[in-house]
């Protein structure tokens, strides 16, 4: 059974004594929810103050033991947002620094030396624990520099050595996004045969850099998740863990107040308007002065949105593109999987009639549900 779990991004805080404090709060309770045997698997995140914490070799020797004691164990470390990520304006700062600056290398870096020190799922031969970031950068423009490709394969050396020394199988996981360098399937691909064609990197490599597959980010674009995933292994690129999510989804009869309730000053909500030729029309966020360009027609928003919500009436949301055969070829993949759900604090009040415990856990039901069930 693929490991199941959440993603700790959801959680405020980006110190140690924030993440033991959400693992103590609400990952213990879930875990003992949710029940089973052996260590149950965590989506850990810490931004840059955490990271650098964790260089002290007592800090992450506390955090291993809380792990040990408590039964948990990592499946990787999200390391997508660099620094602060709930109760301010993030929206494009998410994706900073980028791989074209050394702050992210070296933030990176101290995640995965974390890792090492950590209890780590048992993933087998076909699998490795991951470190998830940004799909290269925000896409303004600026293409795919060489300087970024020169990062990830020092990044790749980096790994090969530190799994040398530790004998830790550990992939890096780019993060497809819509609007950014890594967009979609085909960007992703074209990326990767790109990078392997450059001169600094080794066929040695090959296992060391991979993808992040969020469902919810390919289904913002129309994509069919299953389609996307299909062509991504087929492009012999790693998948280093799937990422469980929805997106909100309009129908023609969604009115401006139905979009209101999801406007956002956190984050950033790239919005797809699907023409009538199947085309798409994108706009970088989701705003009040785009409501005239799609209210009254199809589209999709980023907004994570809970699994074990159906939608309501006028507003709907992708789970249904999780179809039996996206989770047939998830459980073959033996991918471990991790609900998506950061958005928590920003739903709309009717959204949070649950409390965030609750909500984790229905959500991580419905995906145990949608595996067992194929």
């Amino acid at each position: 059974m693929n490991p199941i779990t959440y993603c700790m991004n959801v959680h405020p805080g980006e110190d140690v004594a924030s993440v033991t404090k959400a693992l103590t709060d609400v990952t213990l309770p879930l875990r003992d929810a949710l029940g089973g045997e052996g260590p149950f698997p965590v989506g850990l995140r810490f931004g840059t103050q955490g990271a650098k914490e964790l260089r002290v070799p007592e800090a992450i020797r506390r955090l291993a033991g809380f792990m040990r004691r408590n039964r948990l164990a990592a499946i990787g470390i999200n390391g997508f947002p660099y620094g602060a990520f709930h109760g301010q304006a993030v929206k494009a700062r998410a994706y900073e620094p980028d791989w074209d600056s050394p702050l992210r290398a070296a933030y990176t870096r101290d995640l995965f030396y974390a890792l090492t020190h950590l209890p780590g799922v048992a993933l087998g031969n076909d699998h490795r624990l991951s470190v998830t970031t940004v799909p290269l950068a925000y896409d303004r423009a600026q293409g795919i520099p060489d300087s970024m490709l020169a990062n990830l394969c020092g990044m790749a050396l980096f790994l090969r050595k530190l799994e040398g020394f530790t004998g830790l199988r550990m992939c890096l996981a780019l993060e497809p996004e819509p609007d950014c360098l890594l967009d979609d399937t085909r960007t992703t691909i074209d990326f990767f045969e790109r990078l392997w064609q450059f001169p600094d990197w080794n066929p040695a490599y090959r296992e060391l850099i991979g993808v992040c597959f969020d469902a919810c980010h390919f289904a913002v674009g129309y994509e069919d998740p299953l389609n996307a995933l299909r062509s991504i292994v087929s492009a012999n690129i790693p998948v280093a863990r799937i990422q469980a999510s929805a997106a909100l989804e309009l129908t023609q009869y969604a009115t401006a107040d139905d979009l209101a309730a999801f406007l956002d000053d956190t984050y950033l909500h790239q919005t797809r308007r699907r023409e009538d030729d199947a085309s798409l029309t994108c706009f970088p966020d989701l705003t009040r002065d785009i409501f005239p360009q799609i209210v009254g027609r199809r589209g999709r928003i980023h907004f994570h949105v809970p699994l074990s919500w159906e939608g309501a009436g006028r507003l709907g949301t992708t789970r249904h593109t999780l179809t039996p055969a996206f989770w047939r070829y998830v459980r073959a993949g033996g991918w471990p999987i991790e609900v998506e759900s950061y958005a928590y604090f920003v739903y709309p009040d009717y959204l949070r009639s649950r409390t965030l415990s609750e909500s984790l856990l229905a959500d991580l039901l419905w995906v145990r549900e949608q595996l067992r069930s194929v």
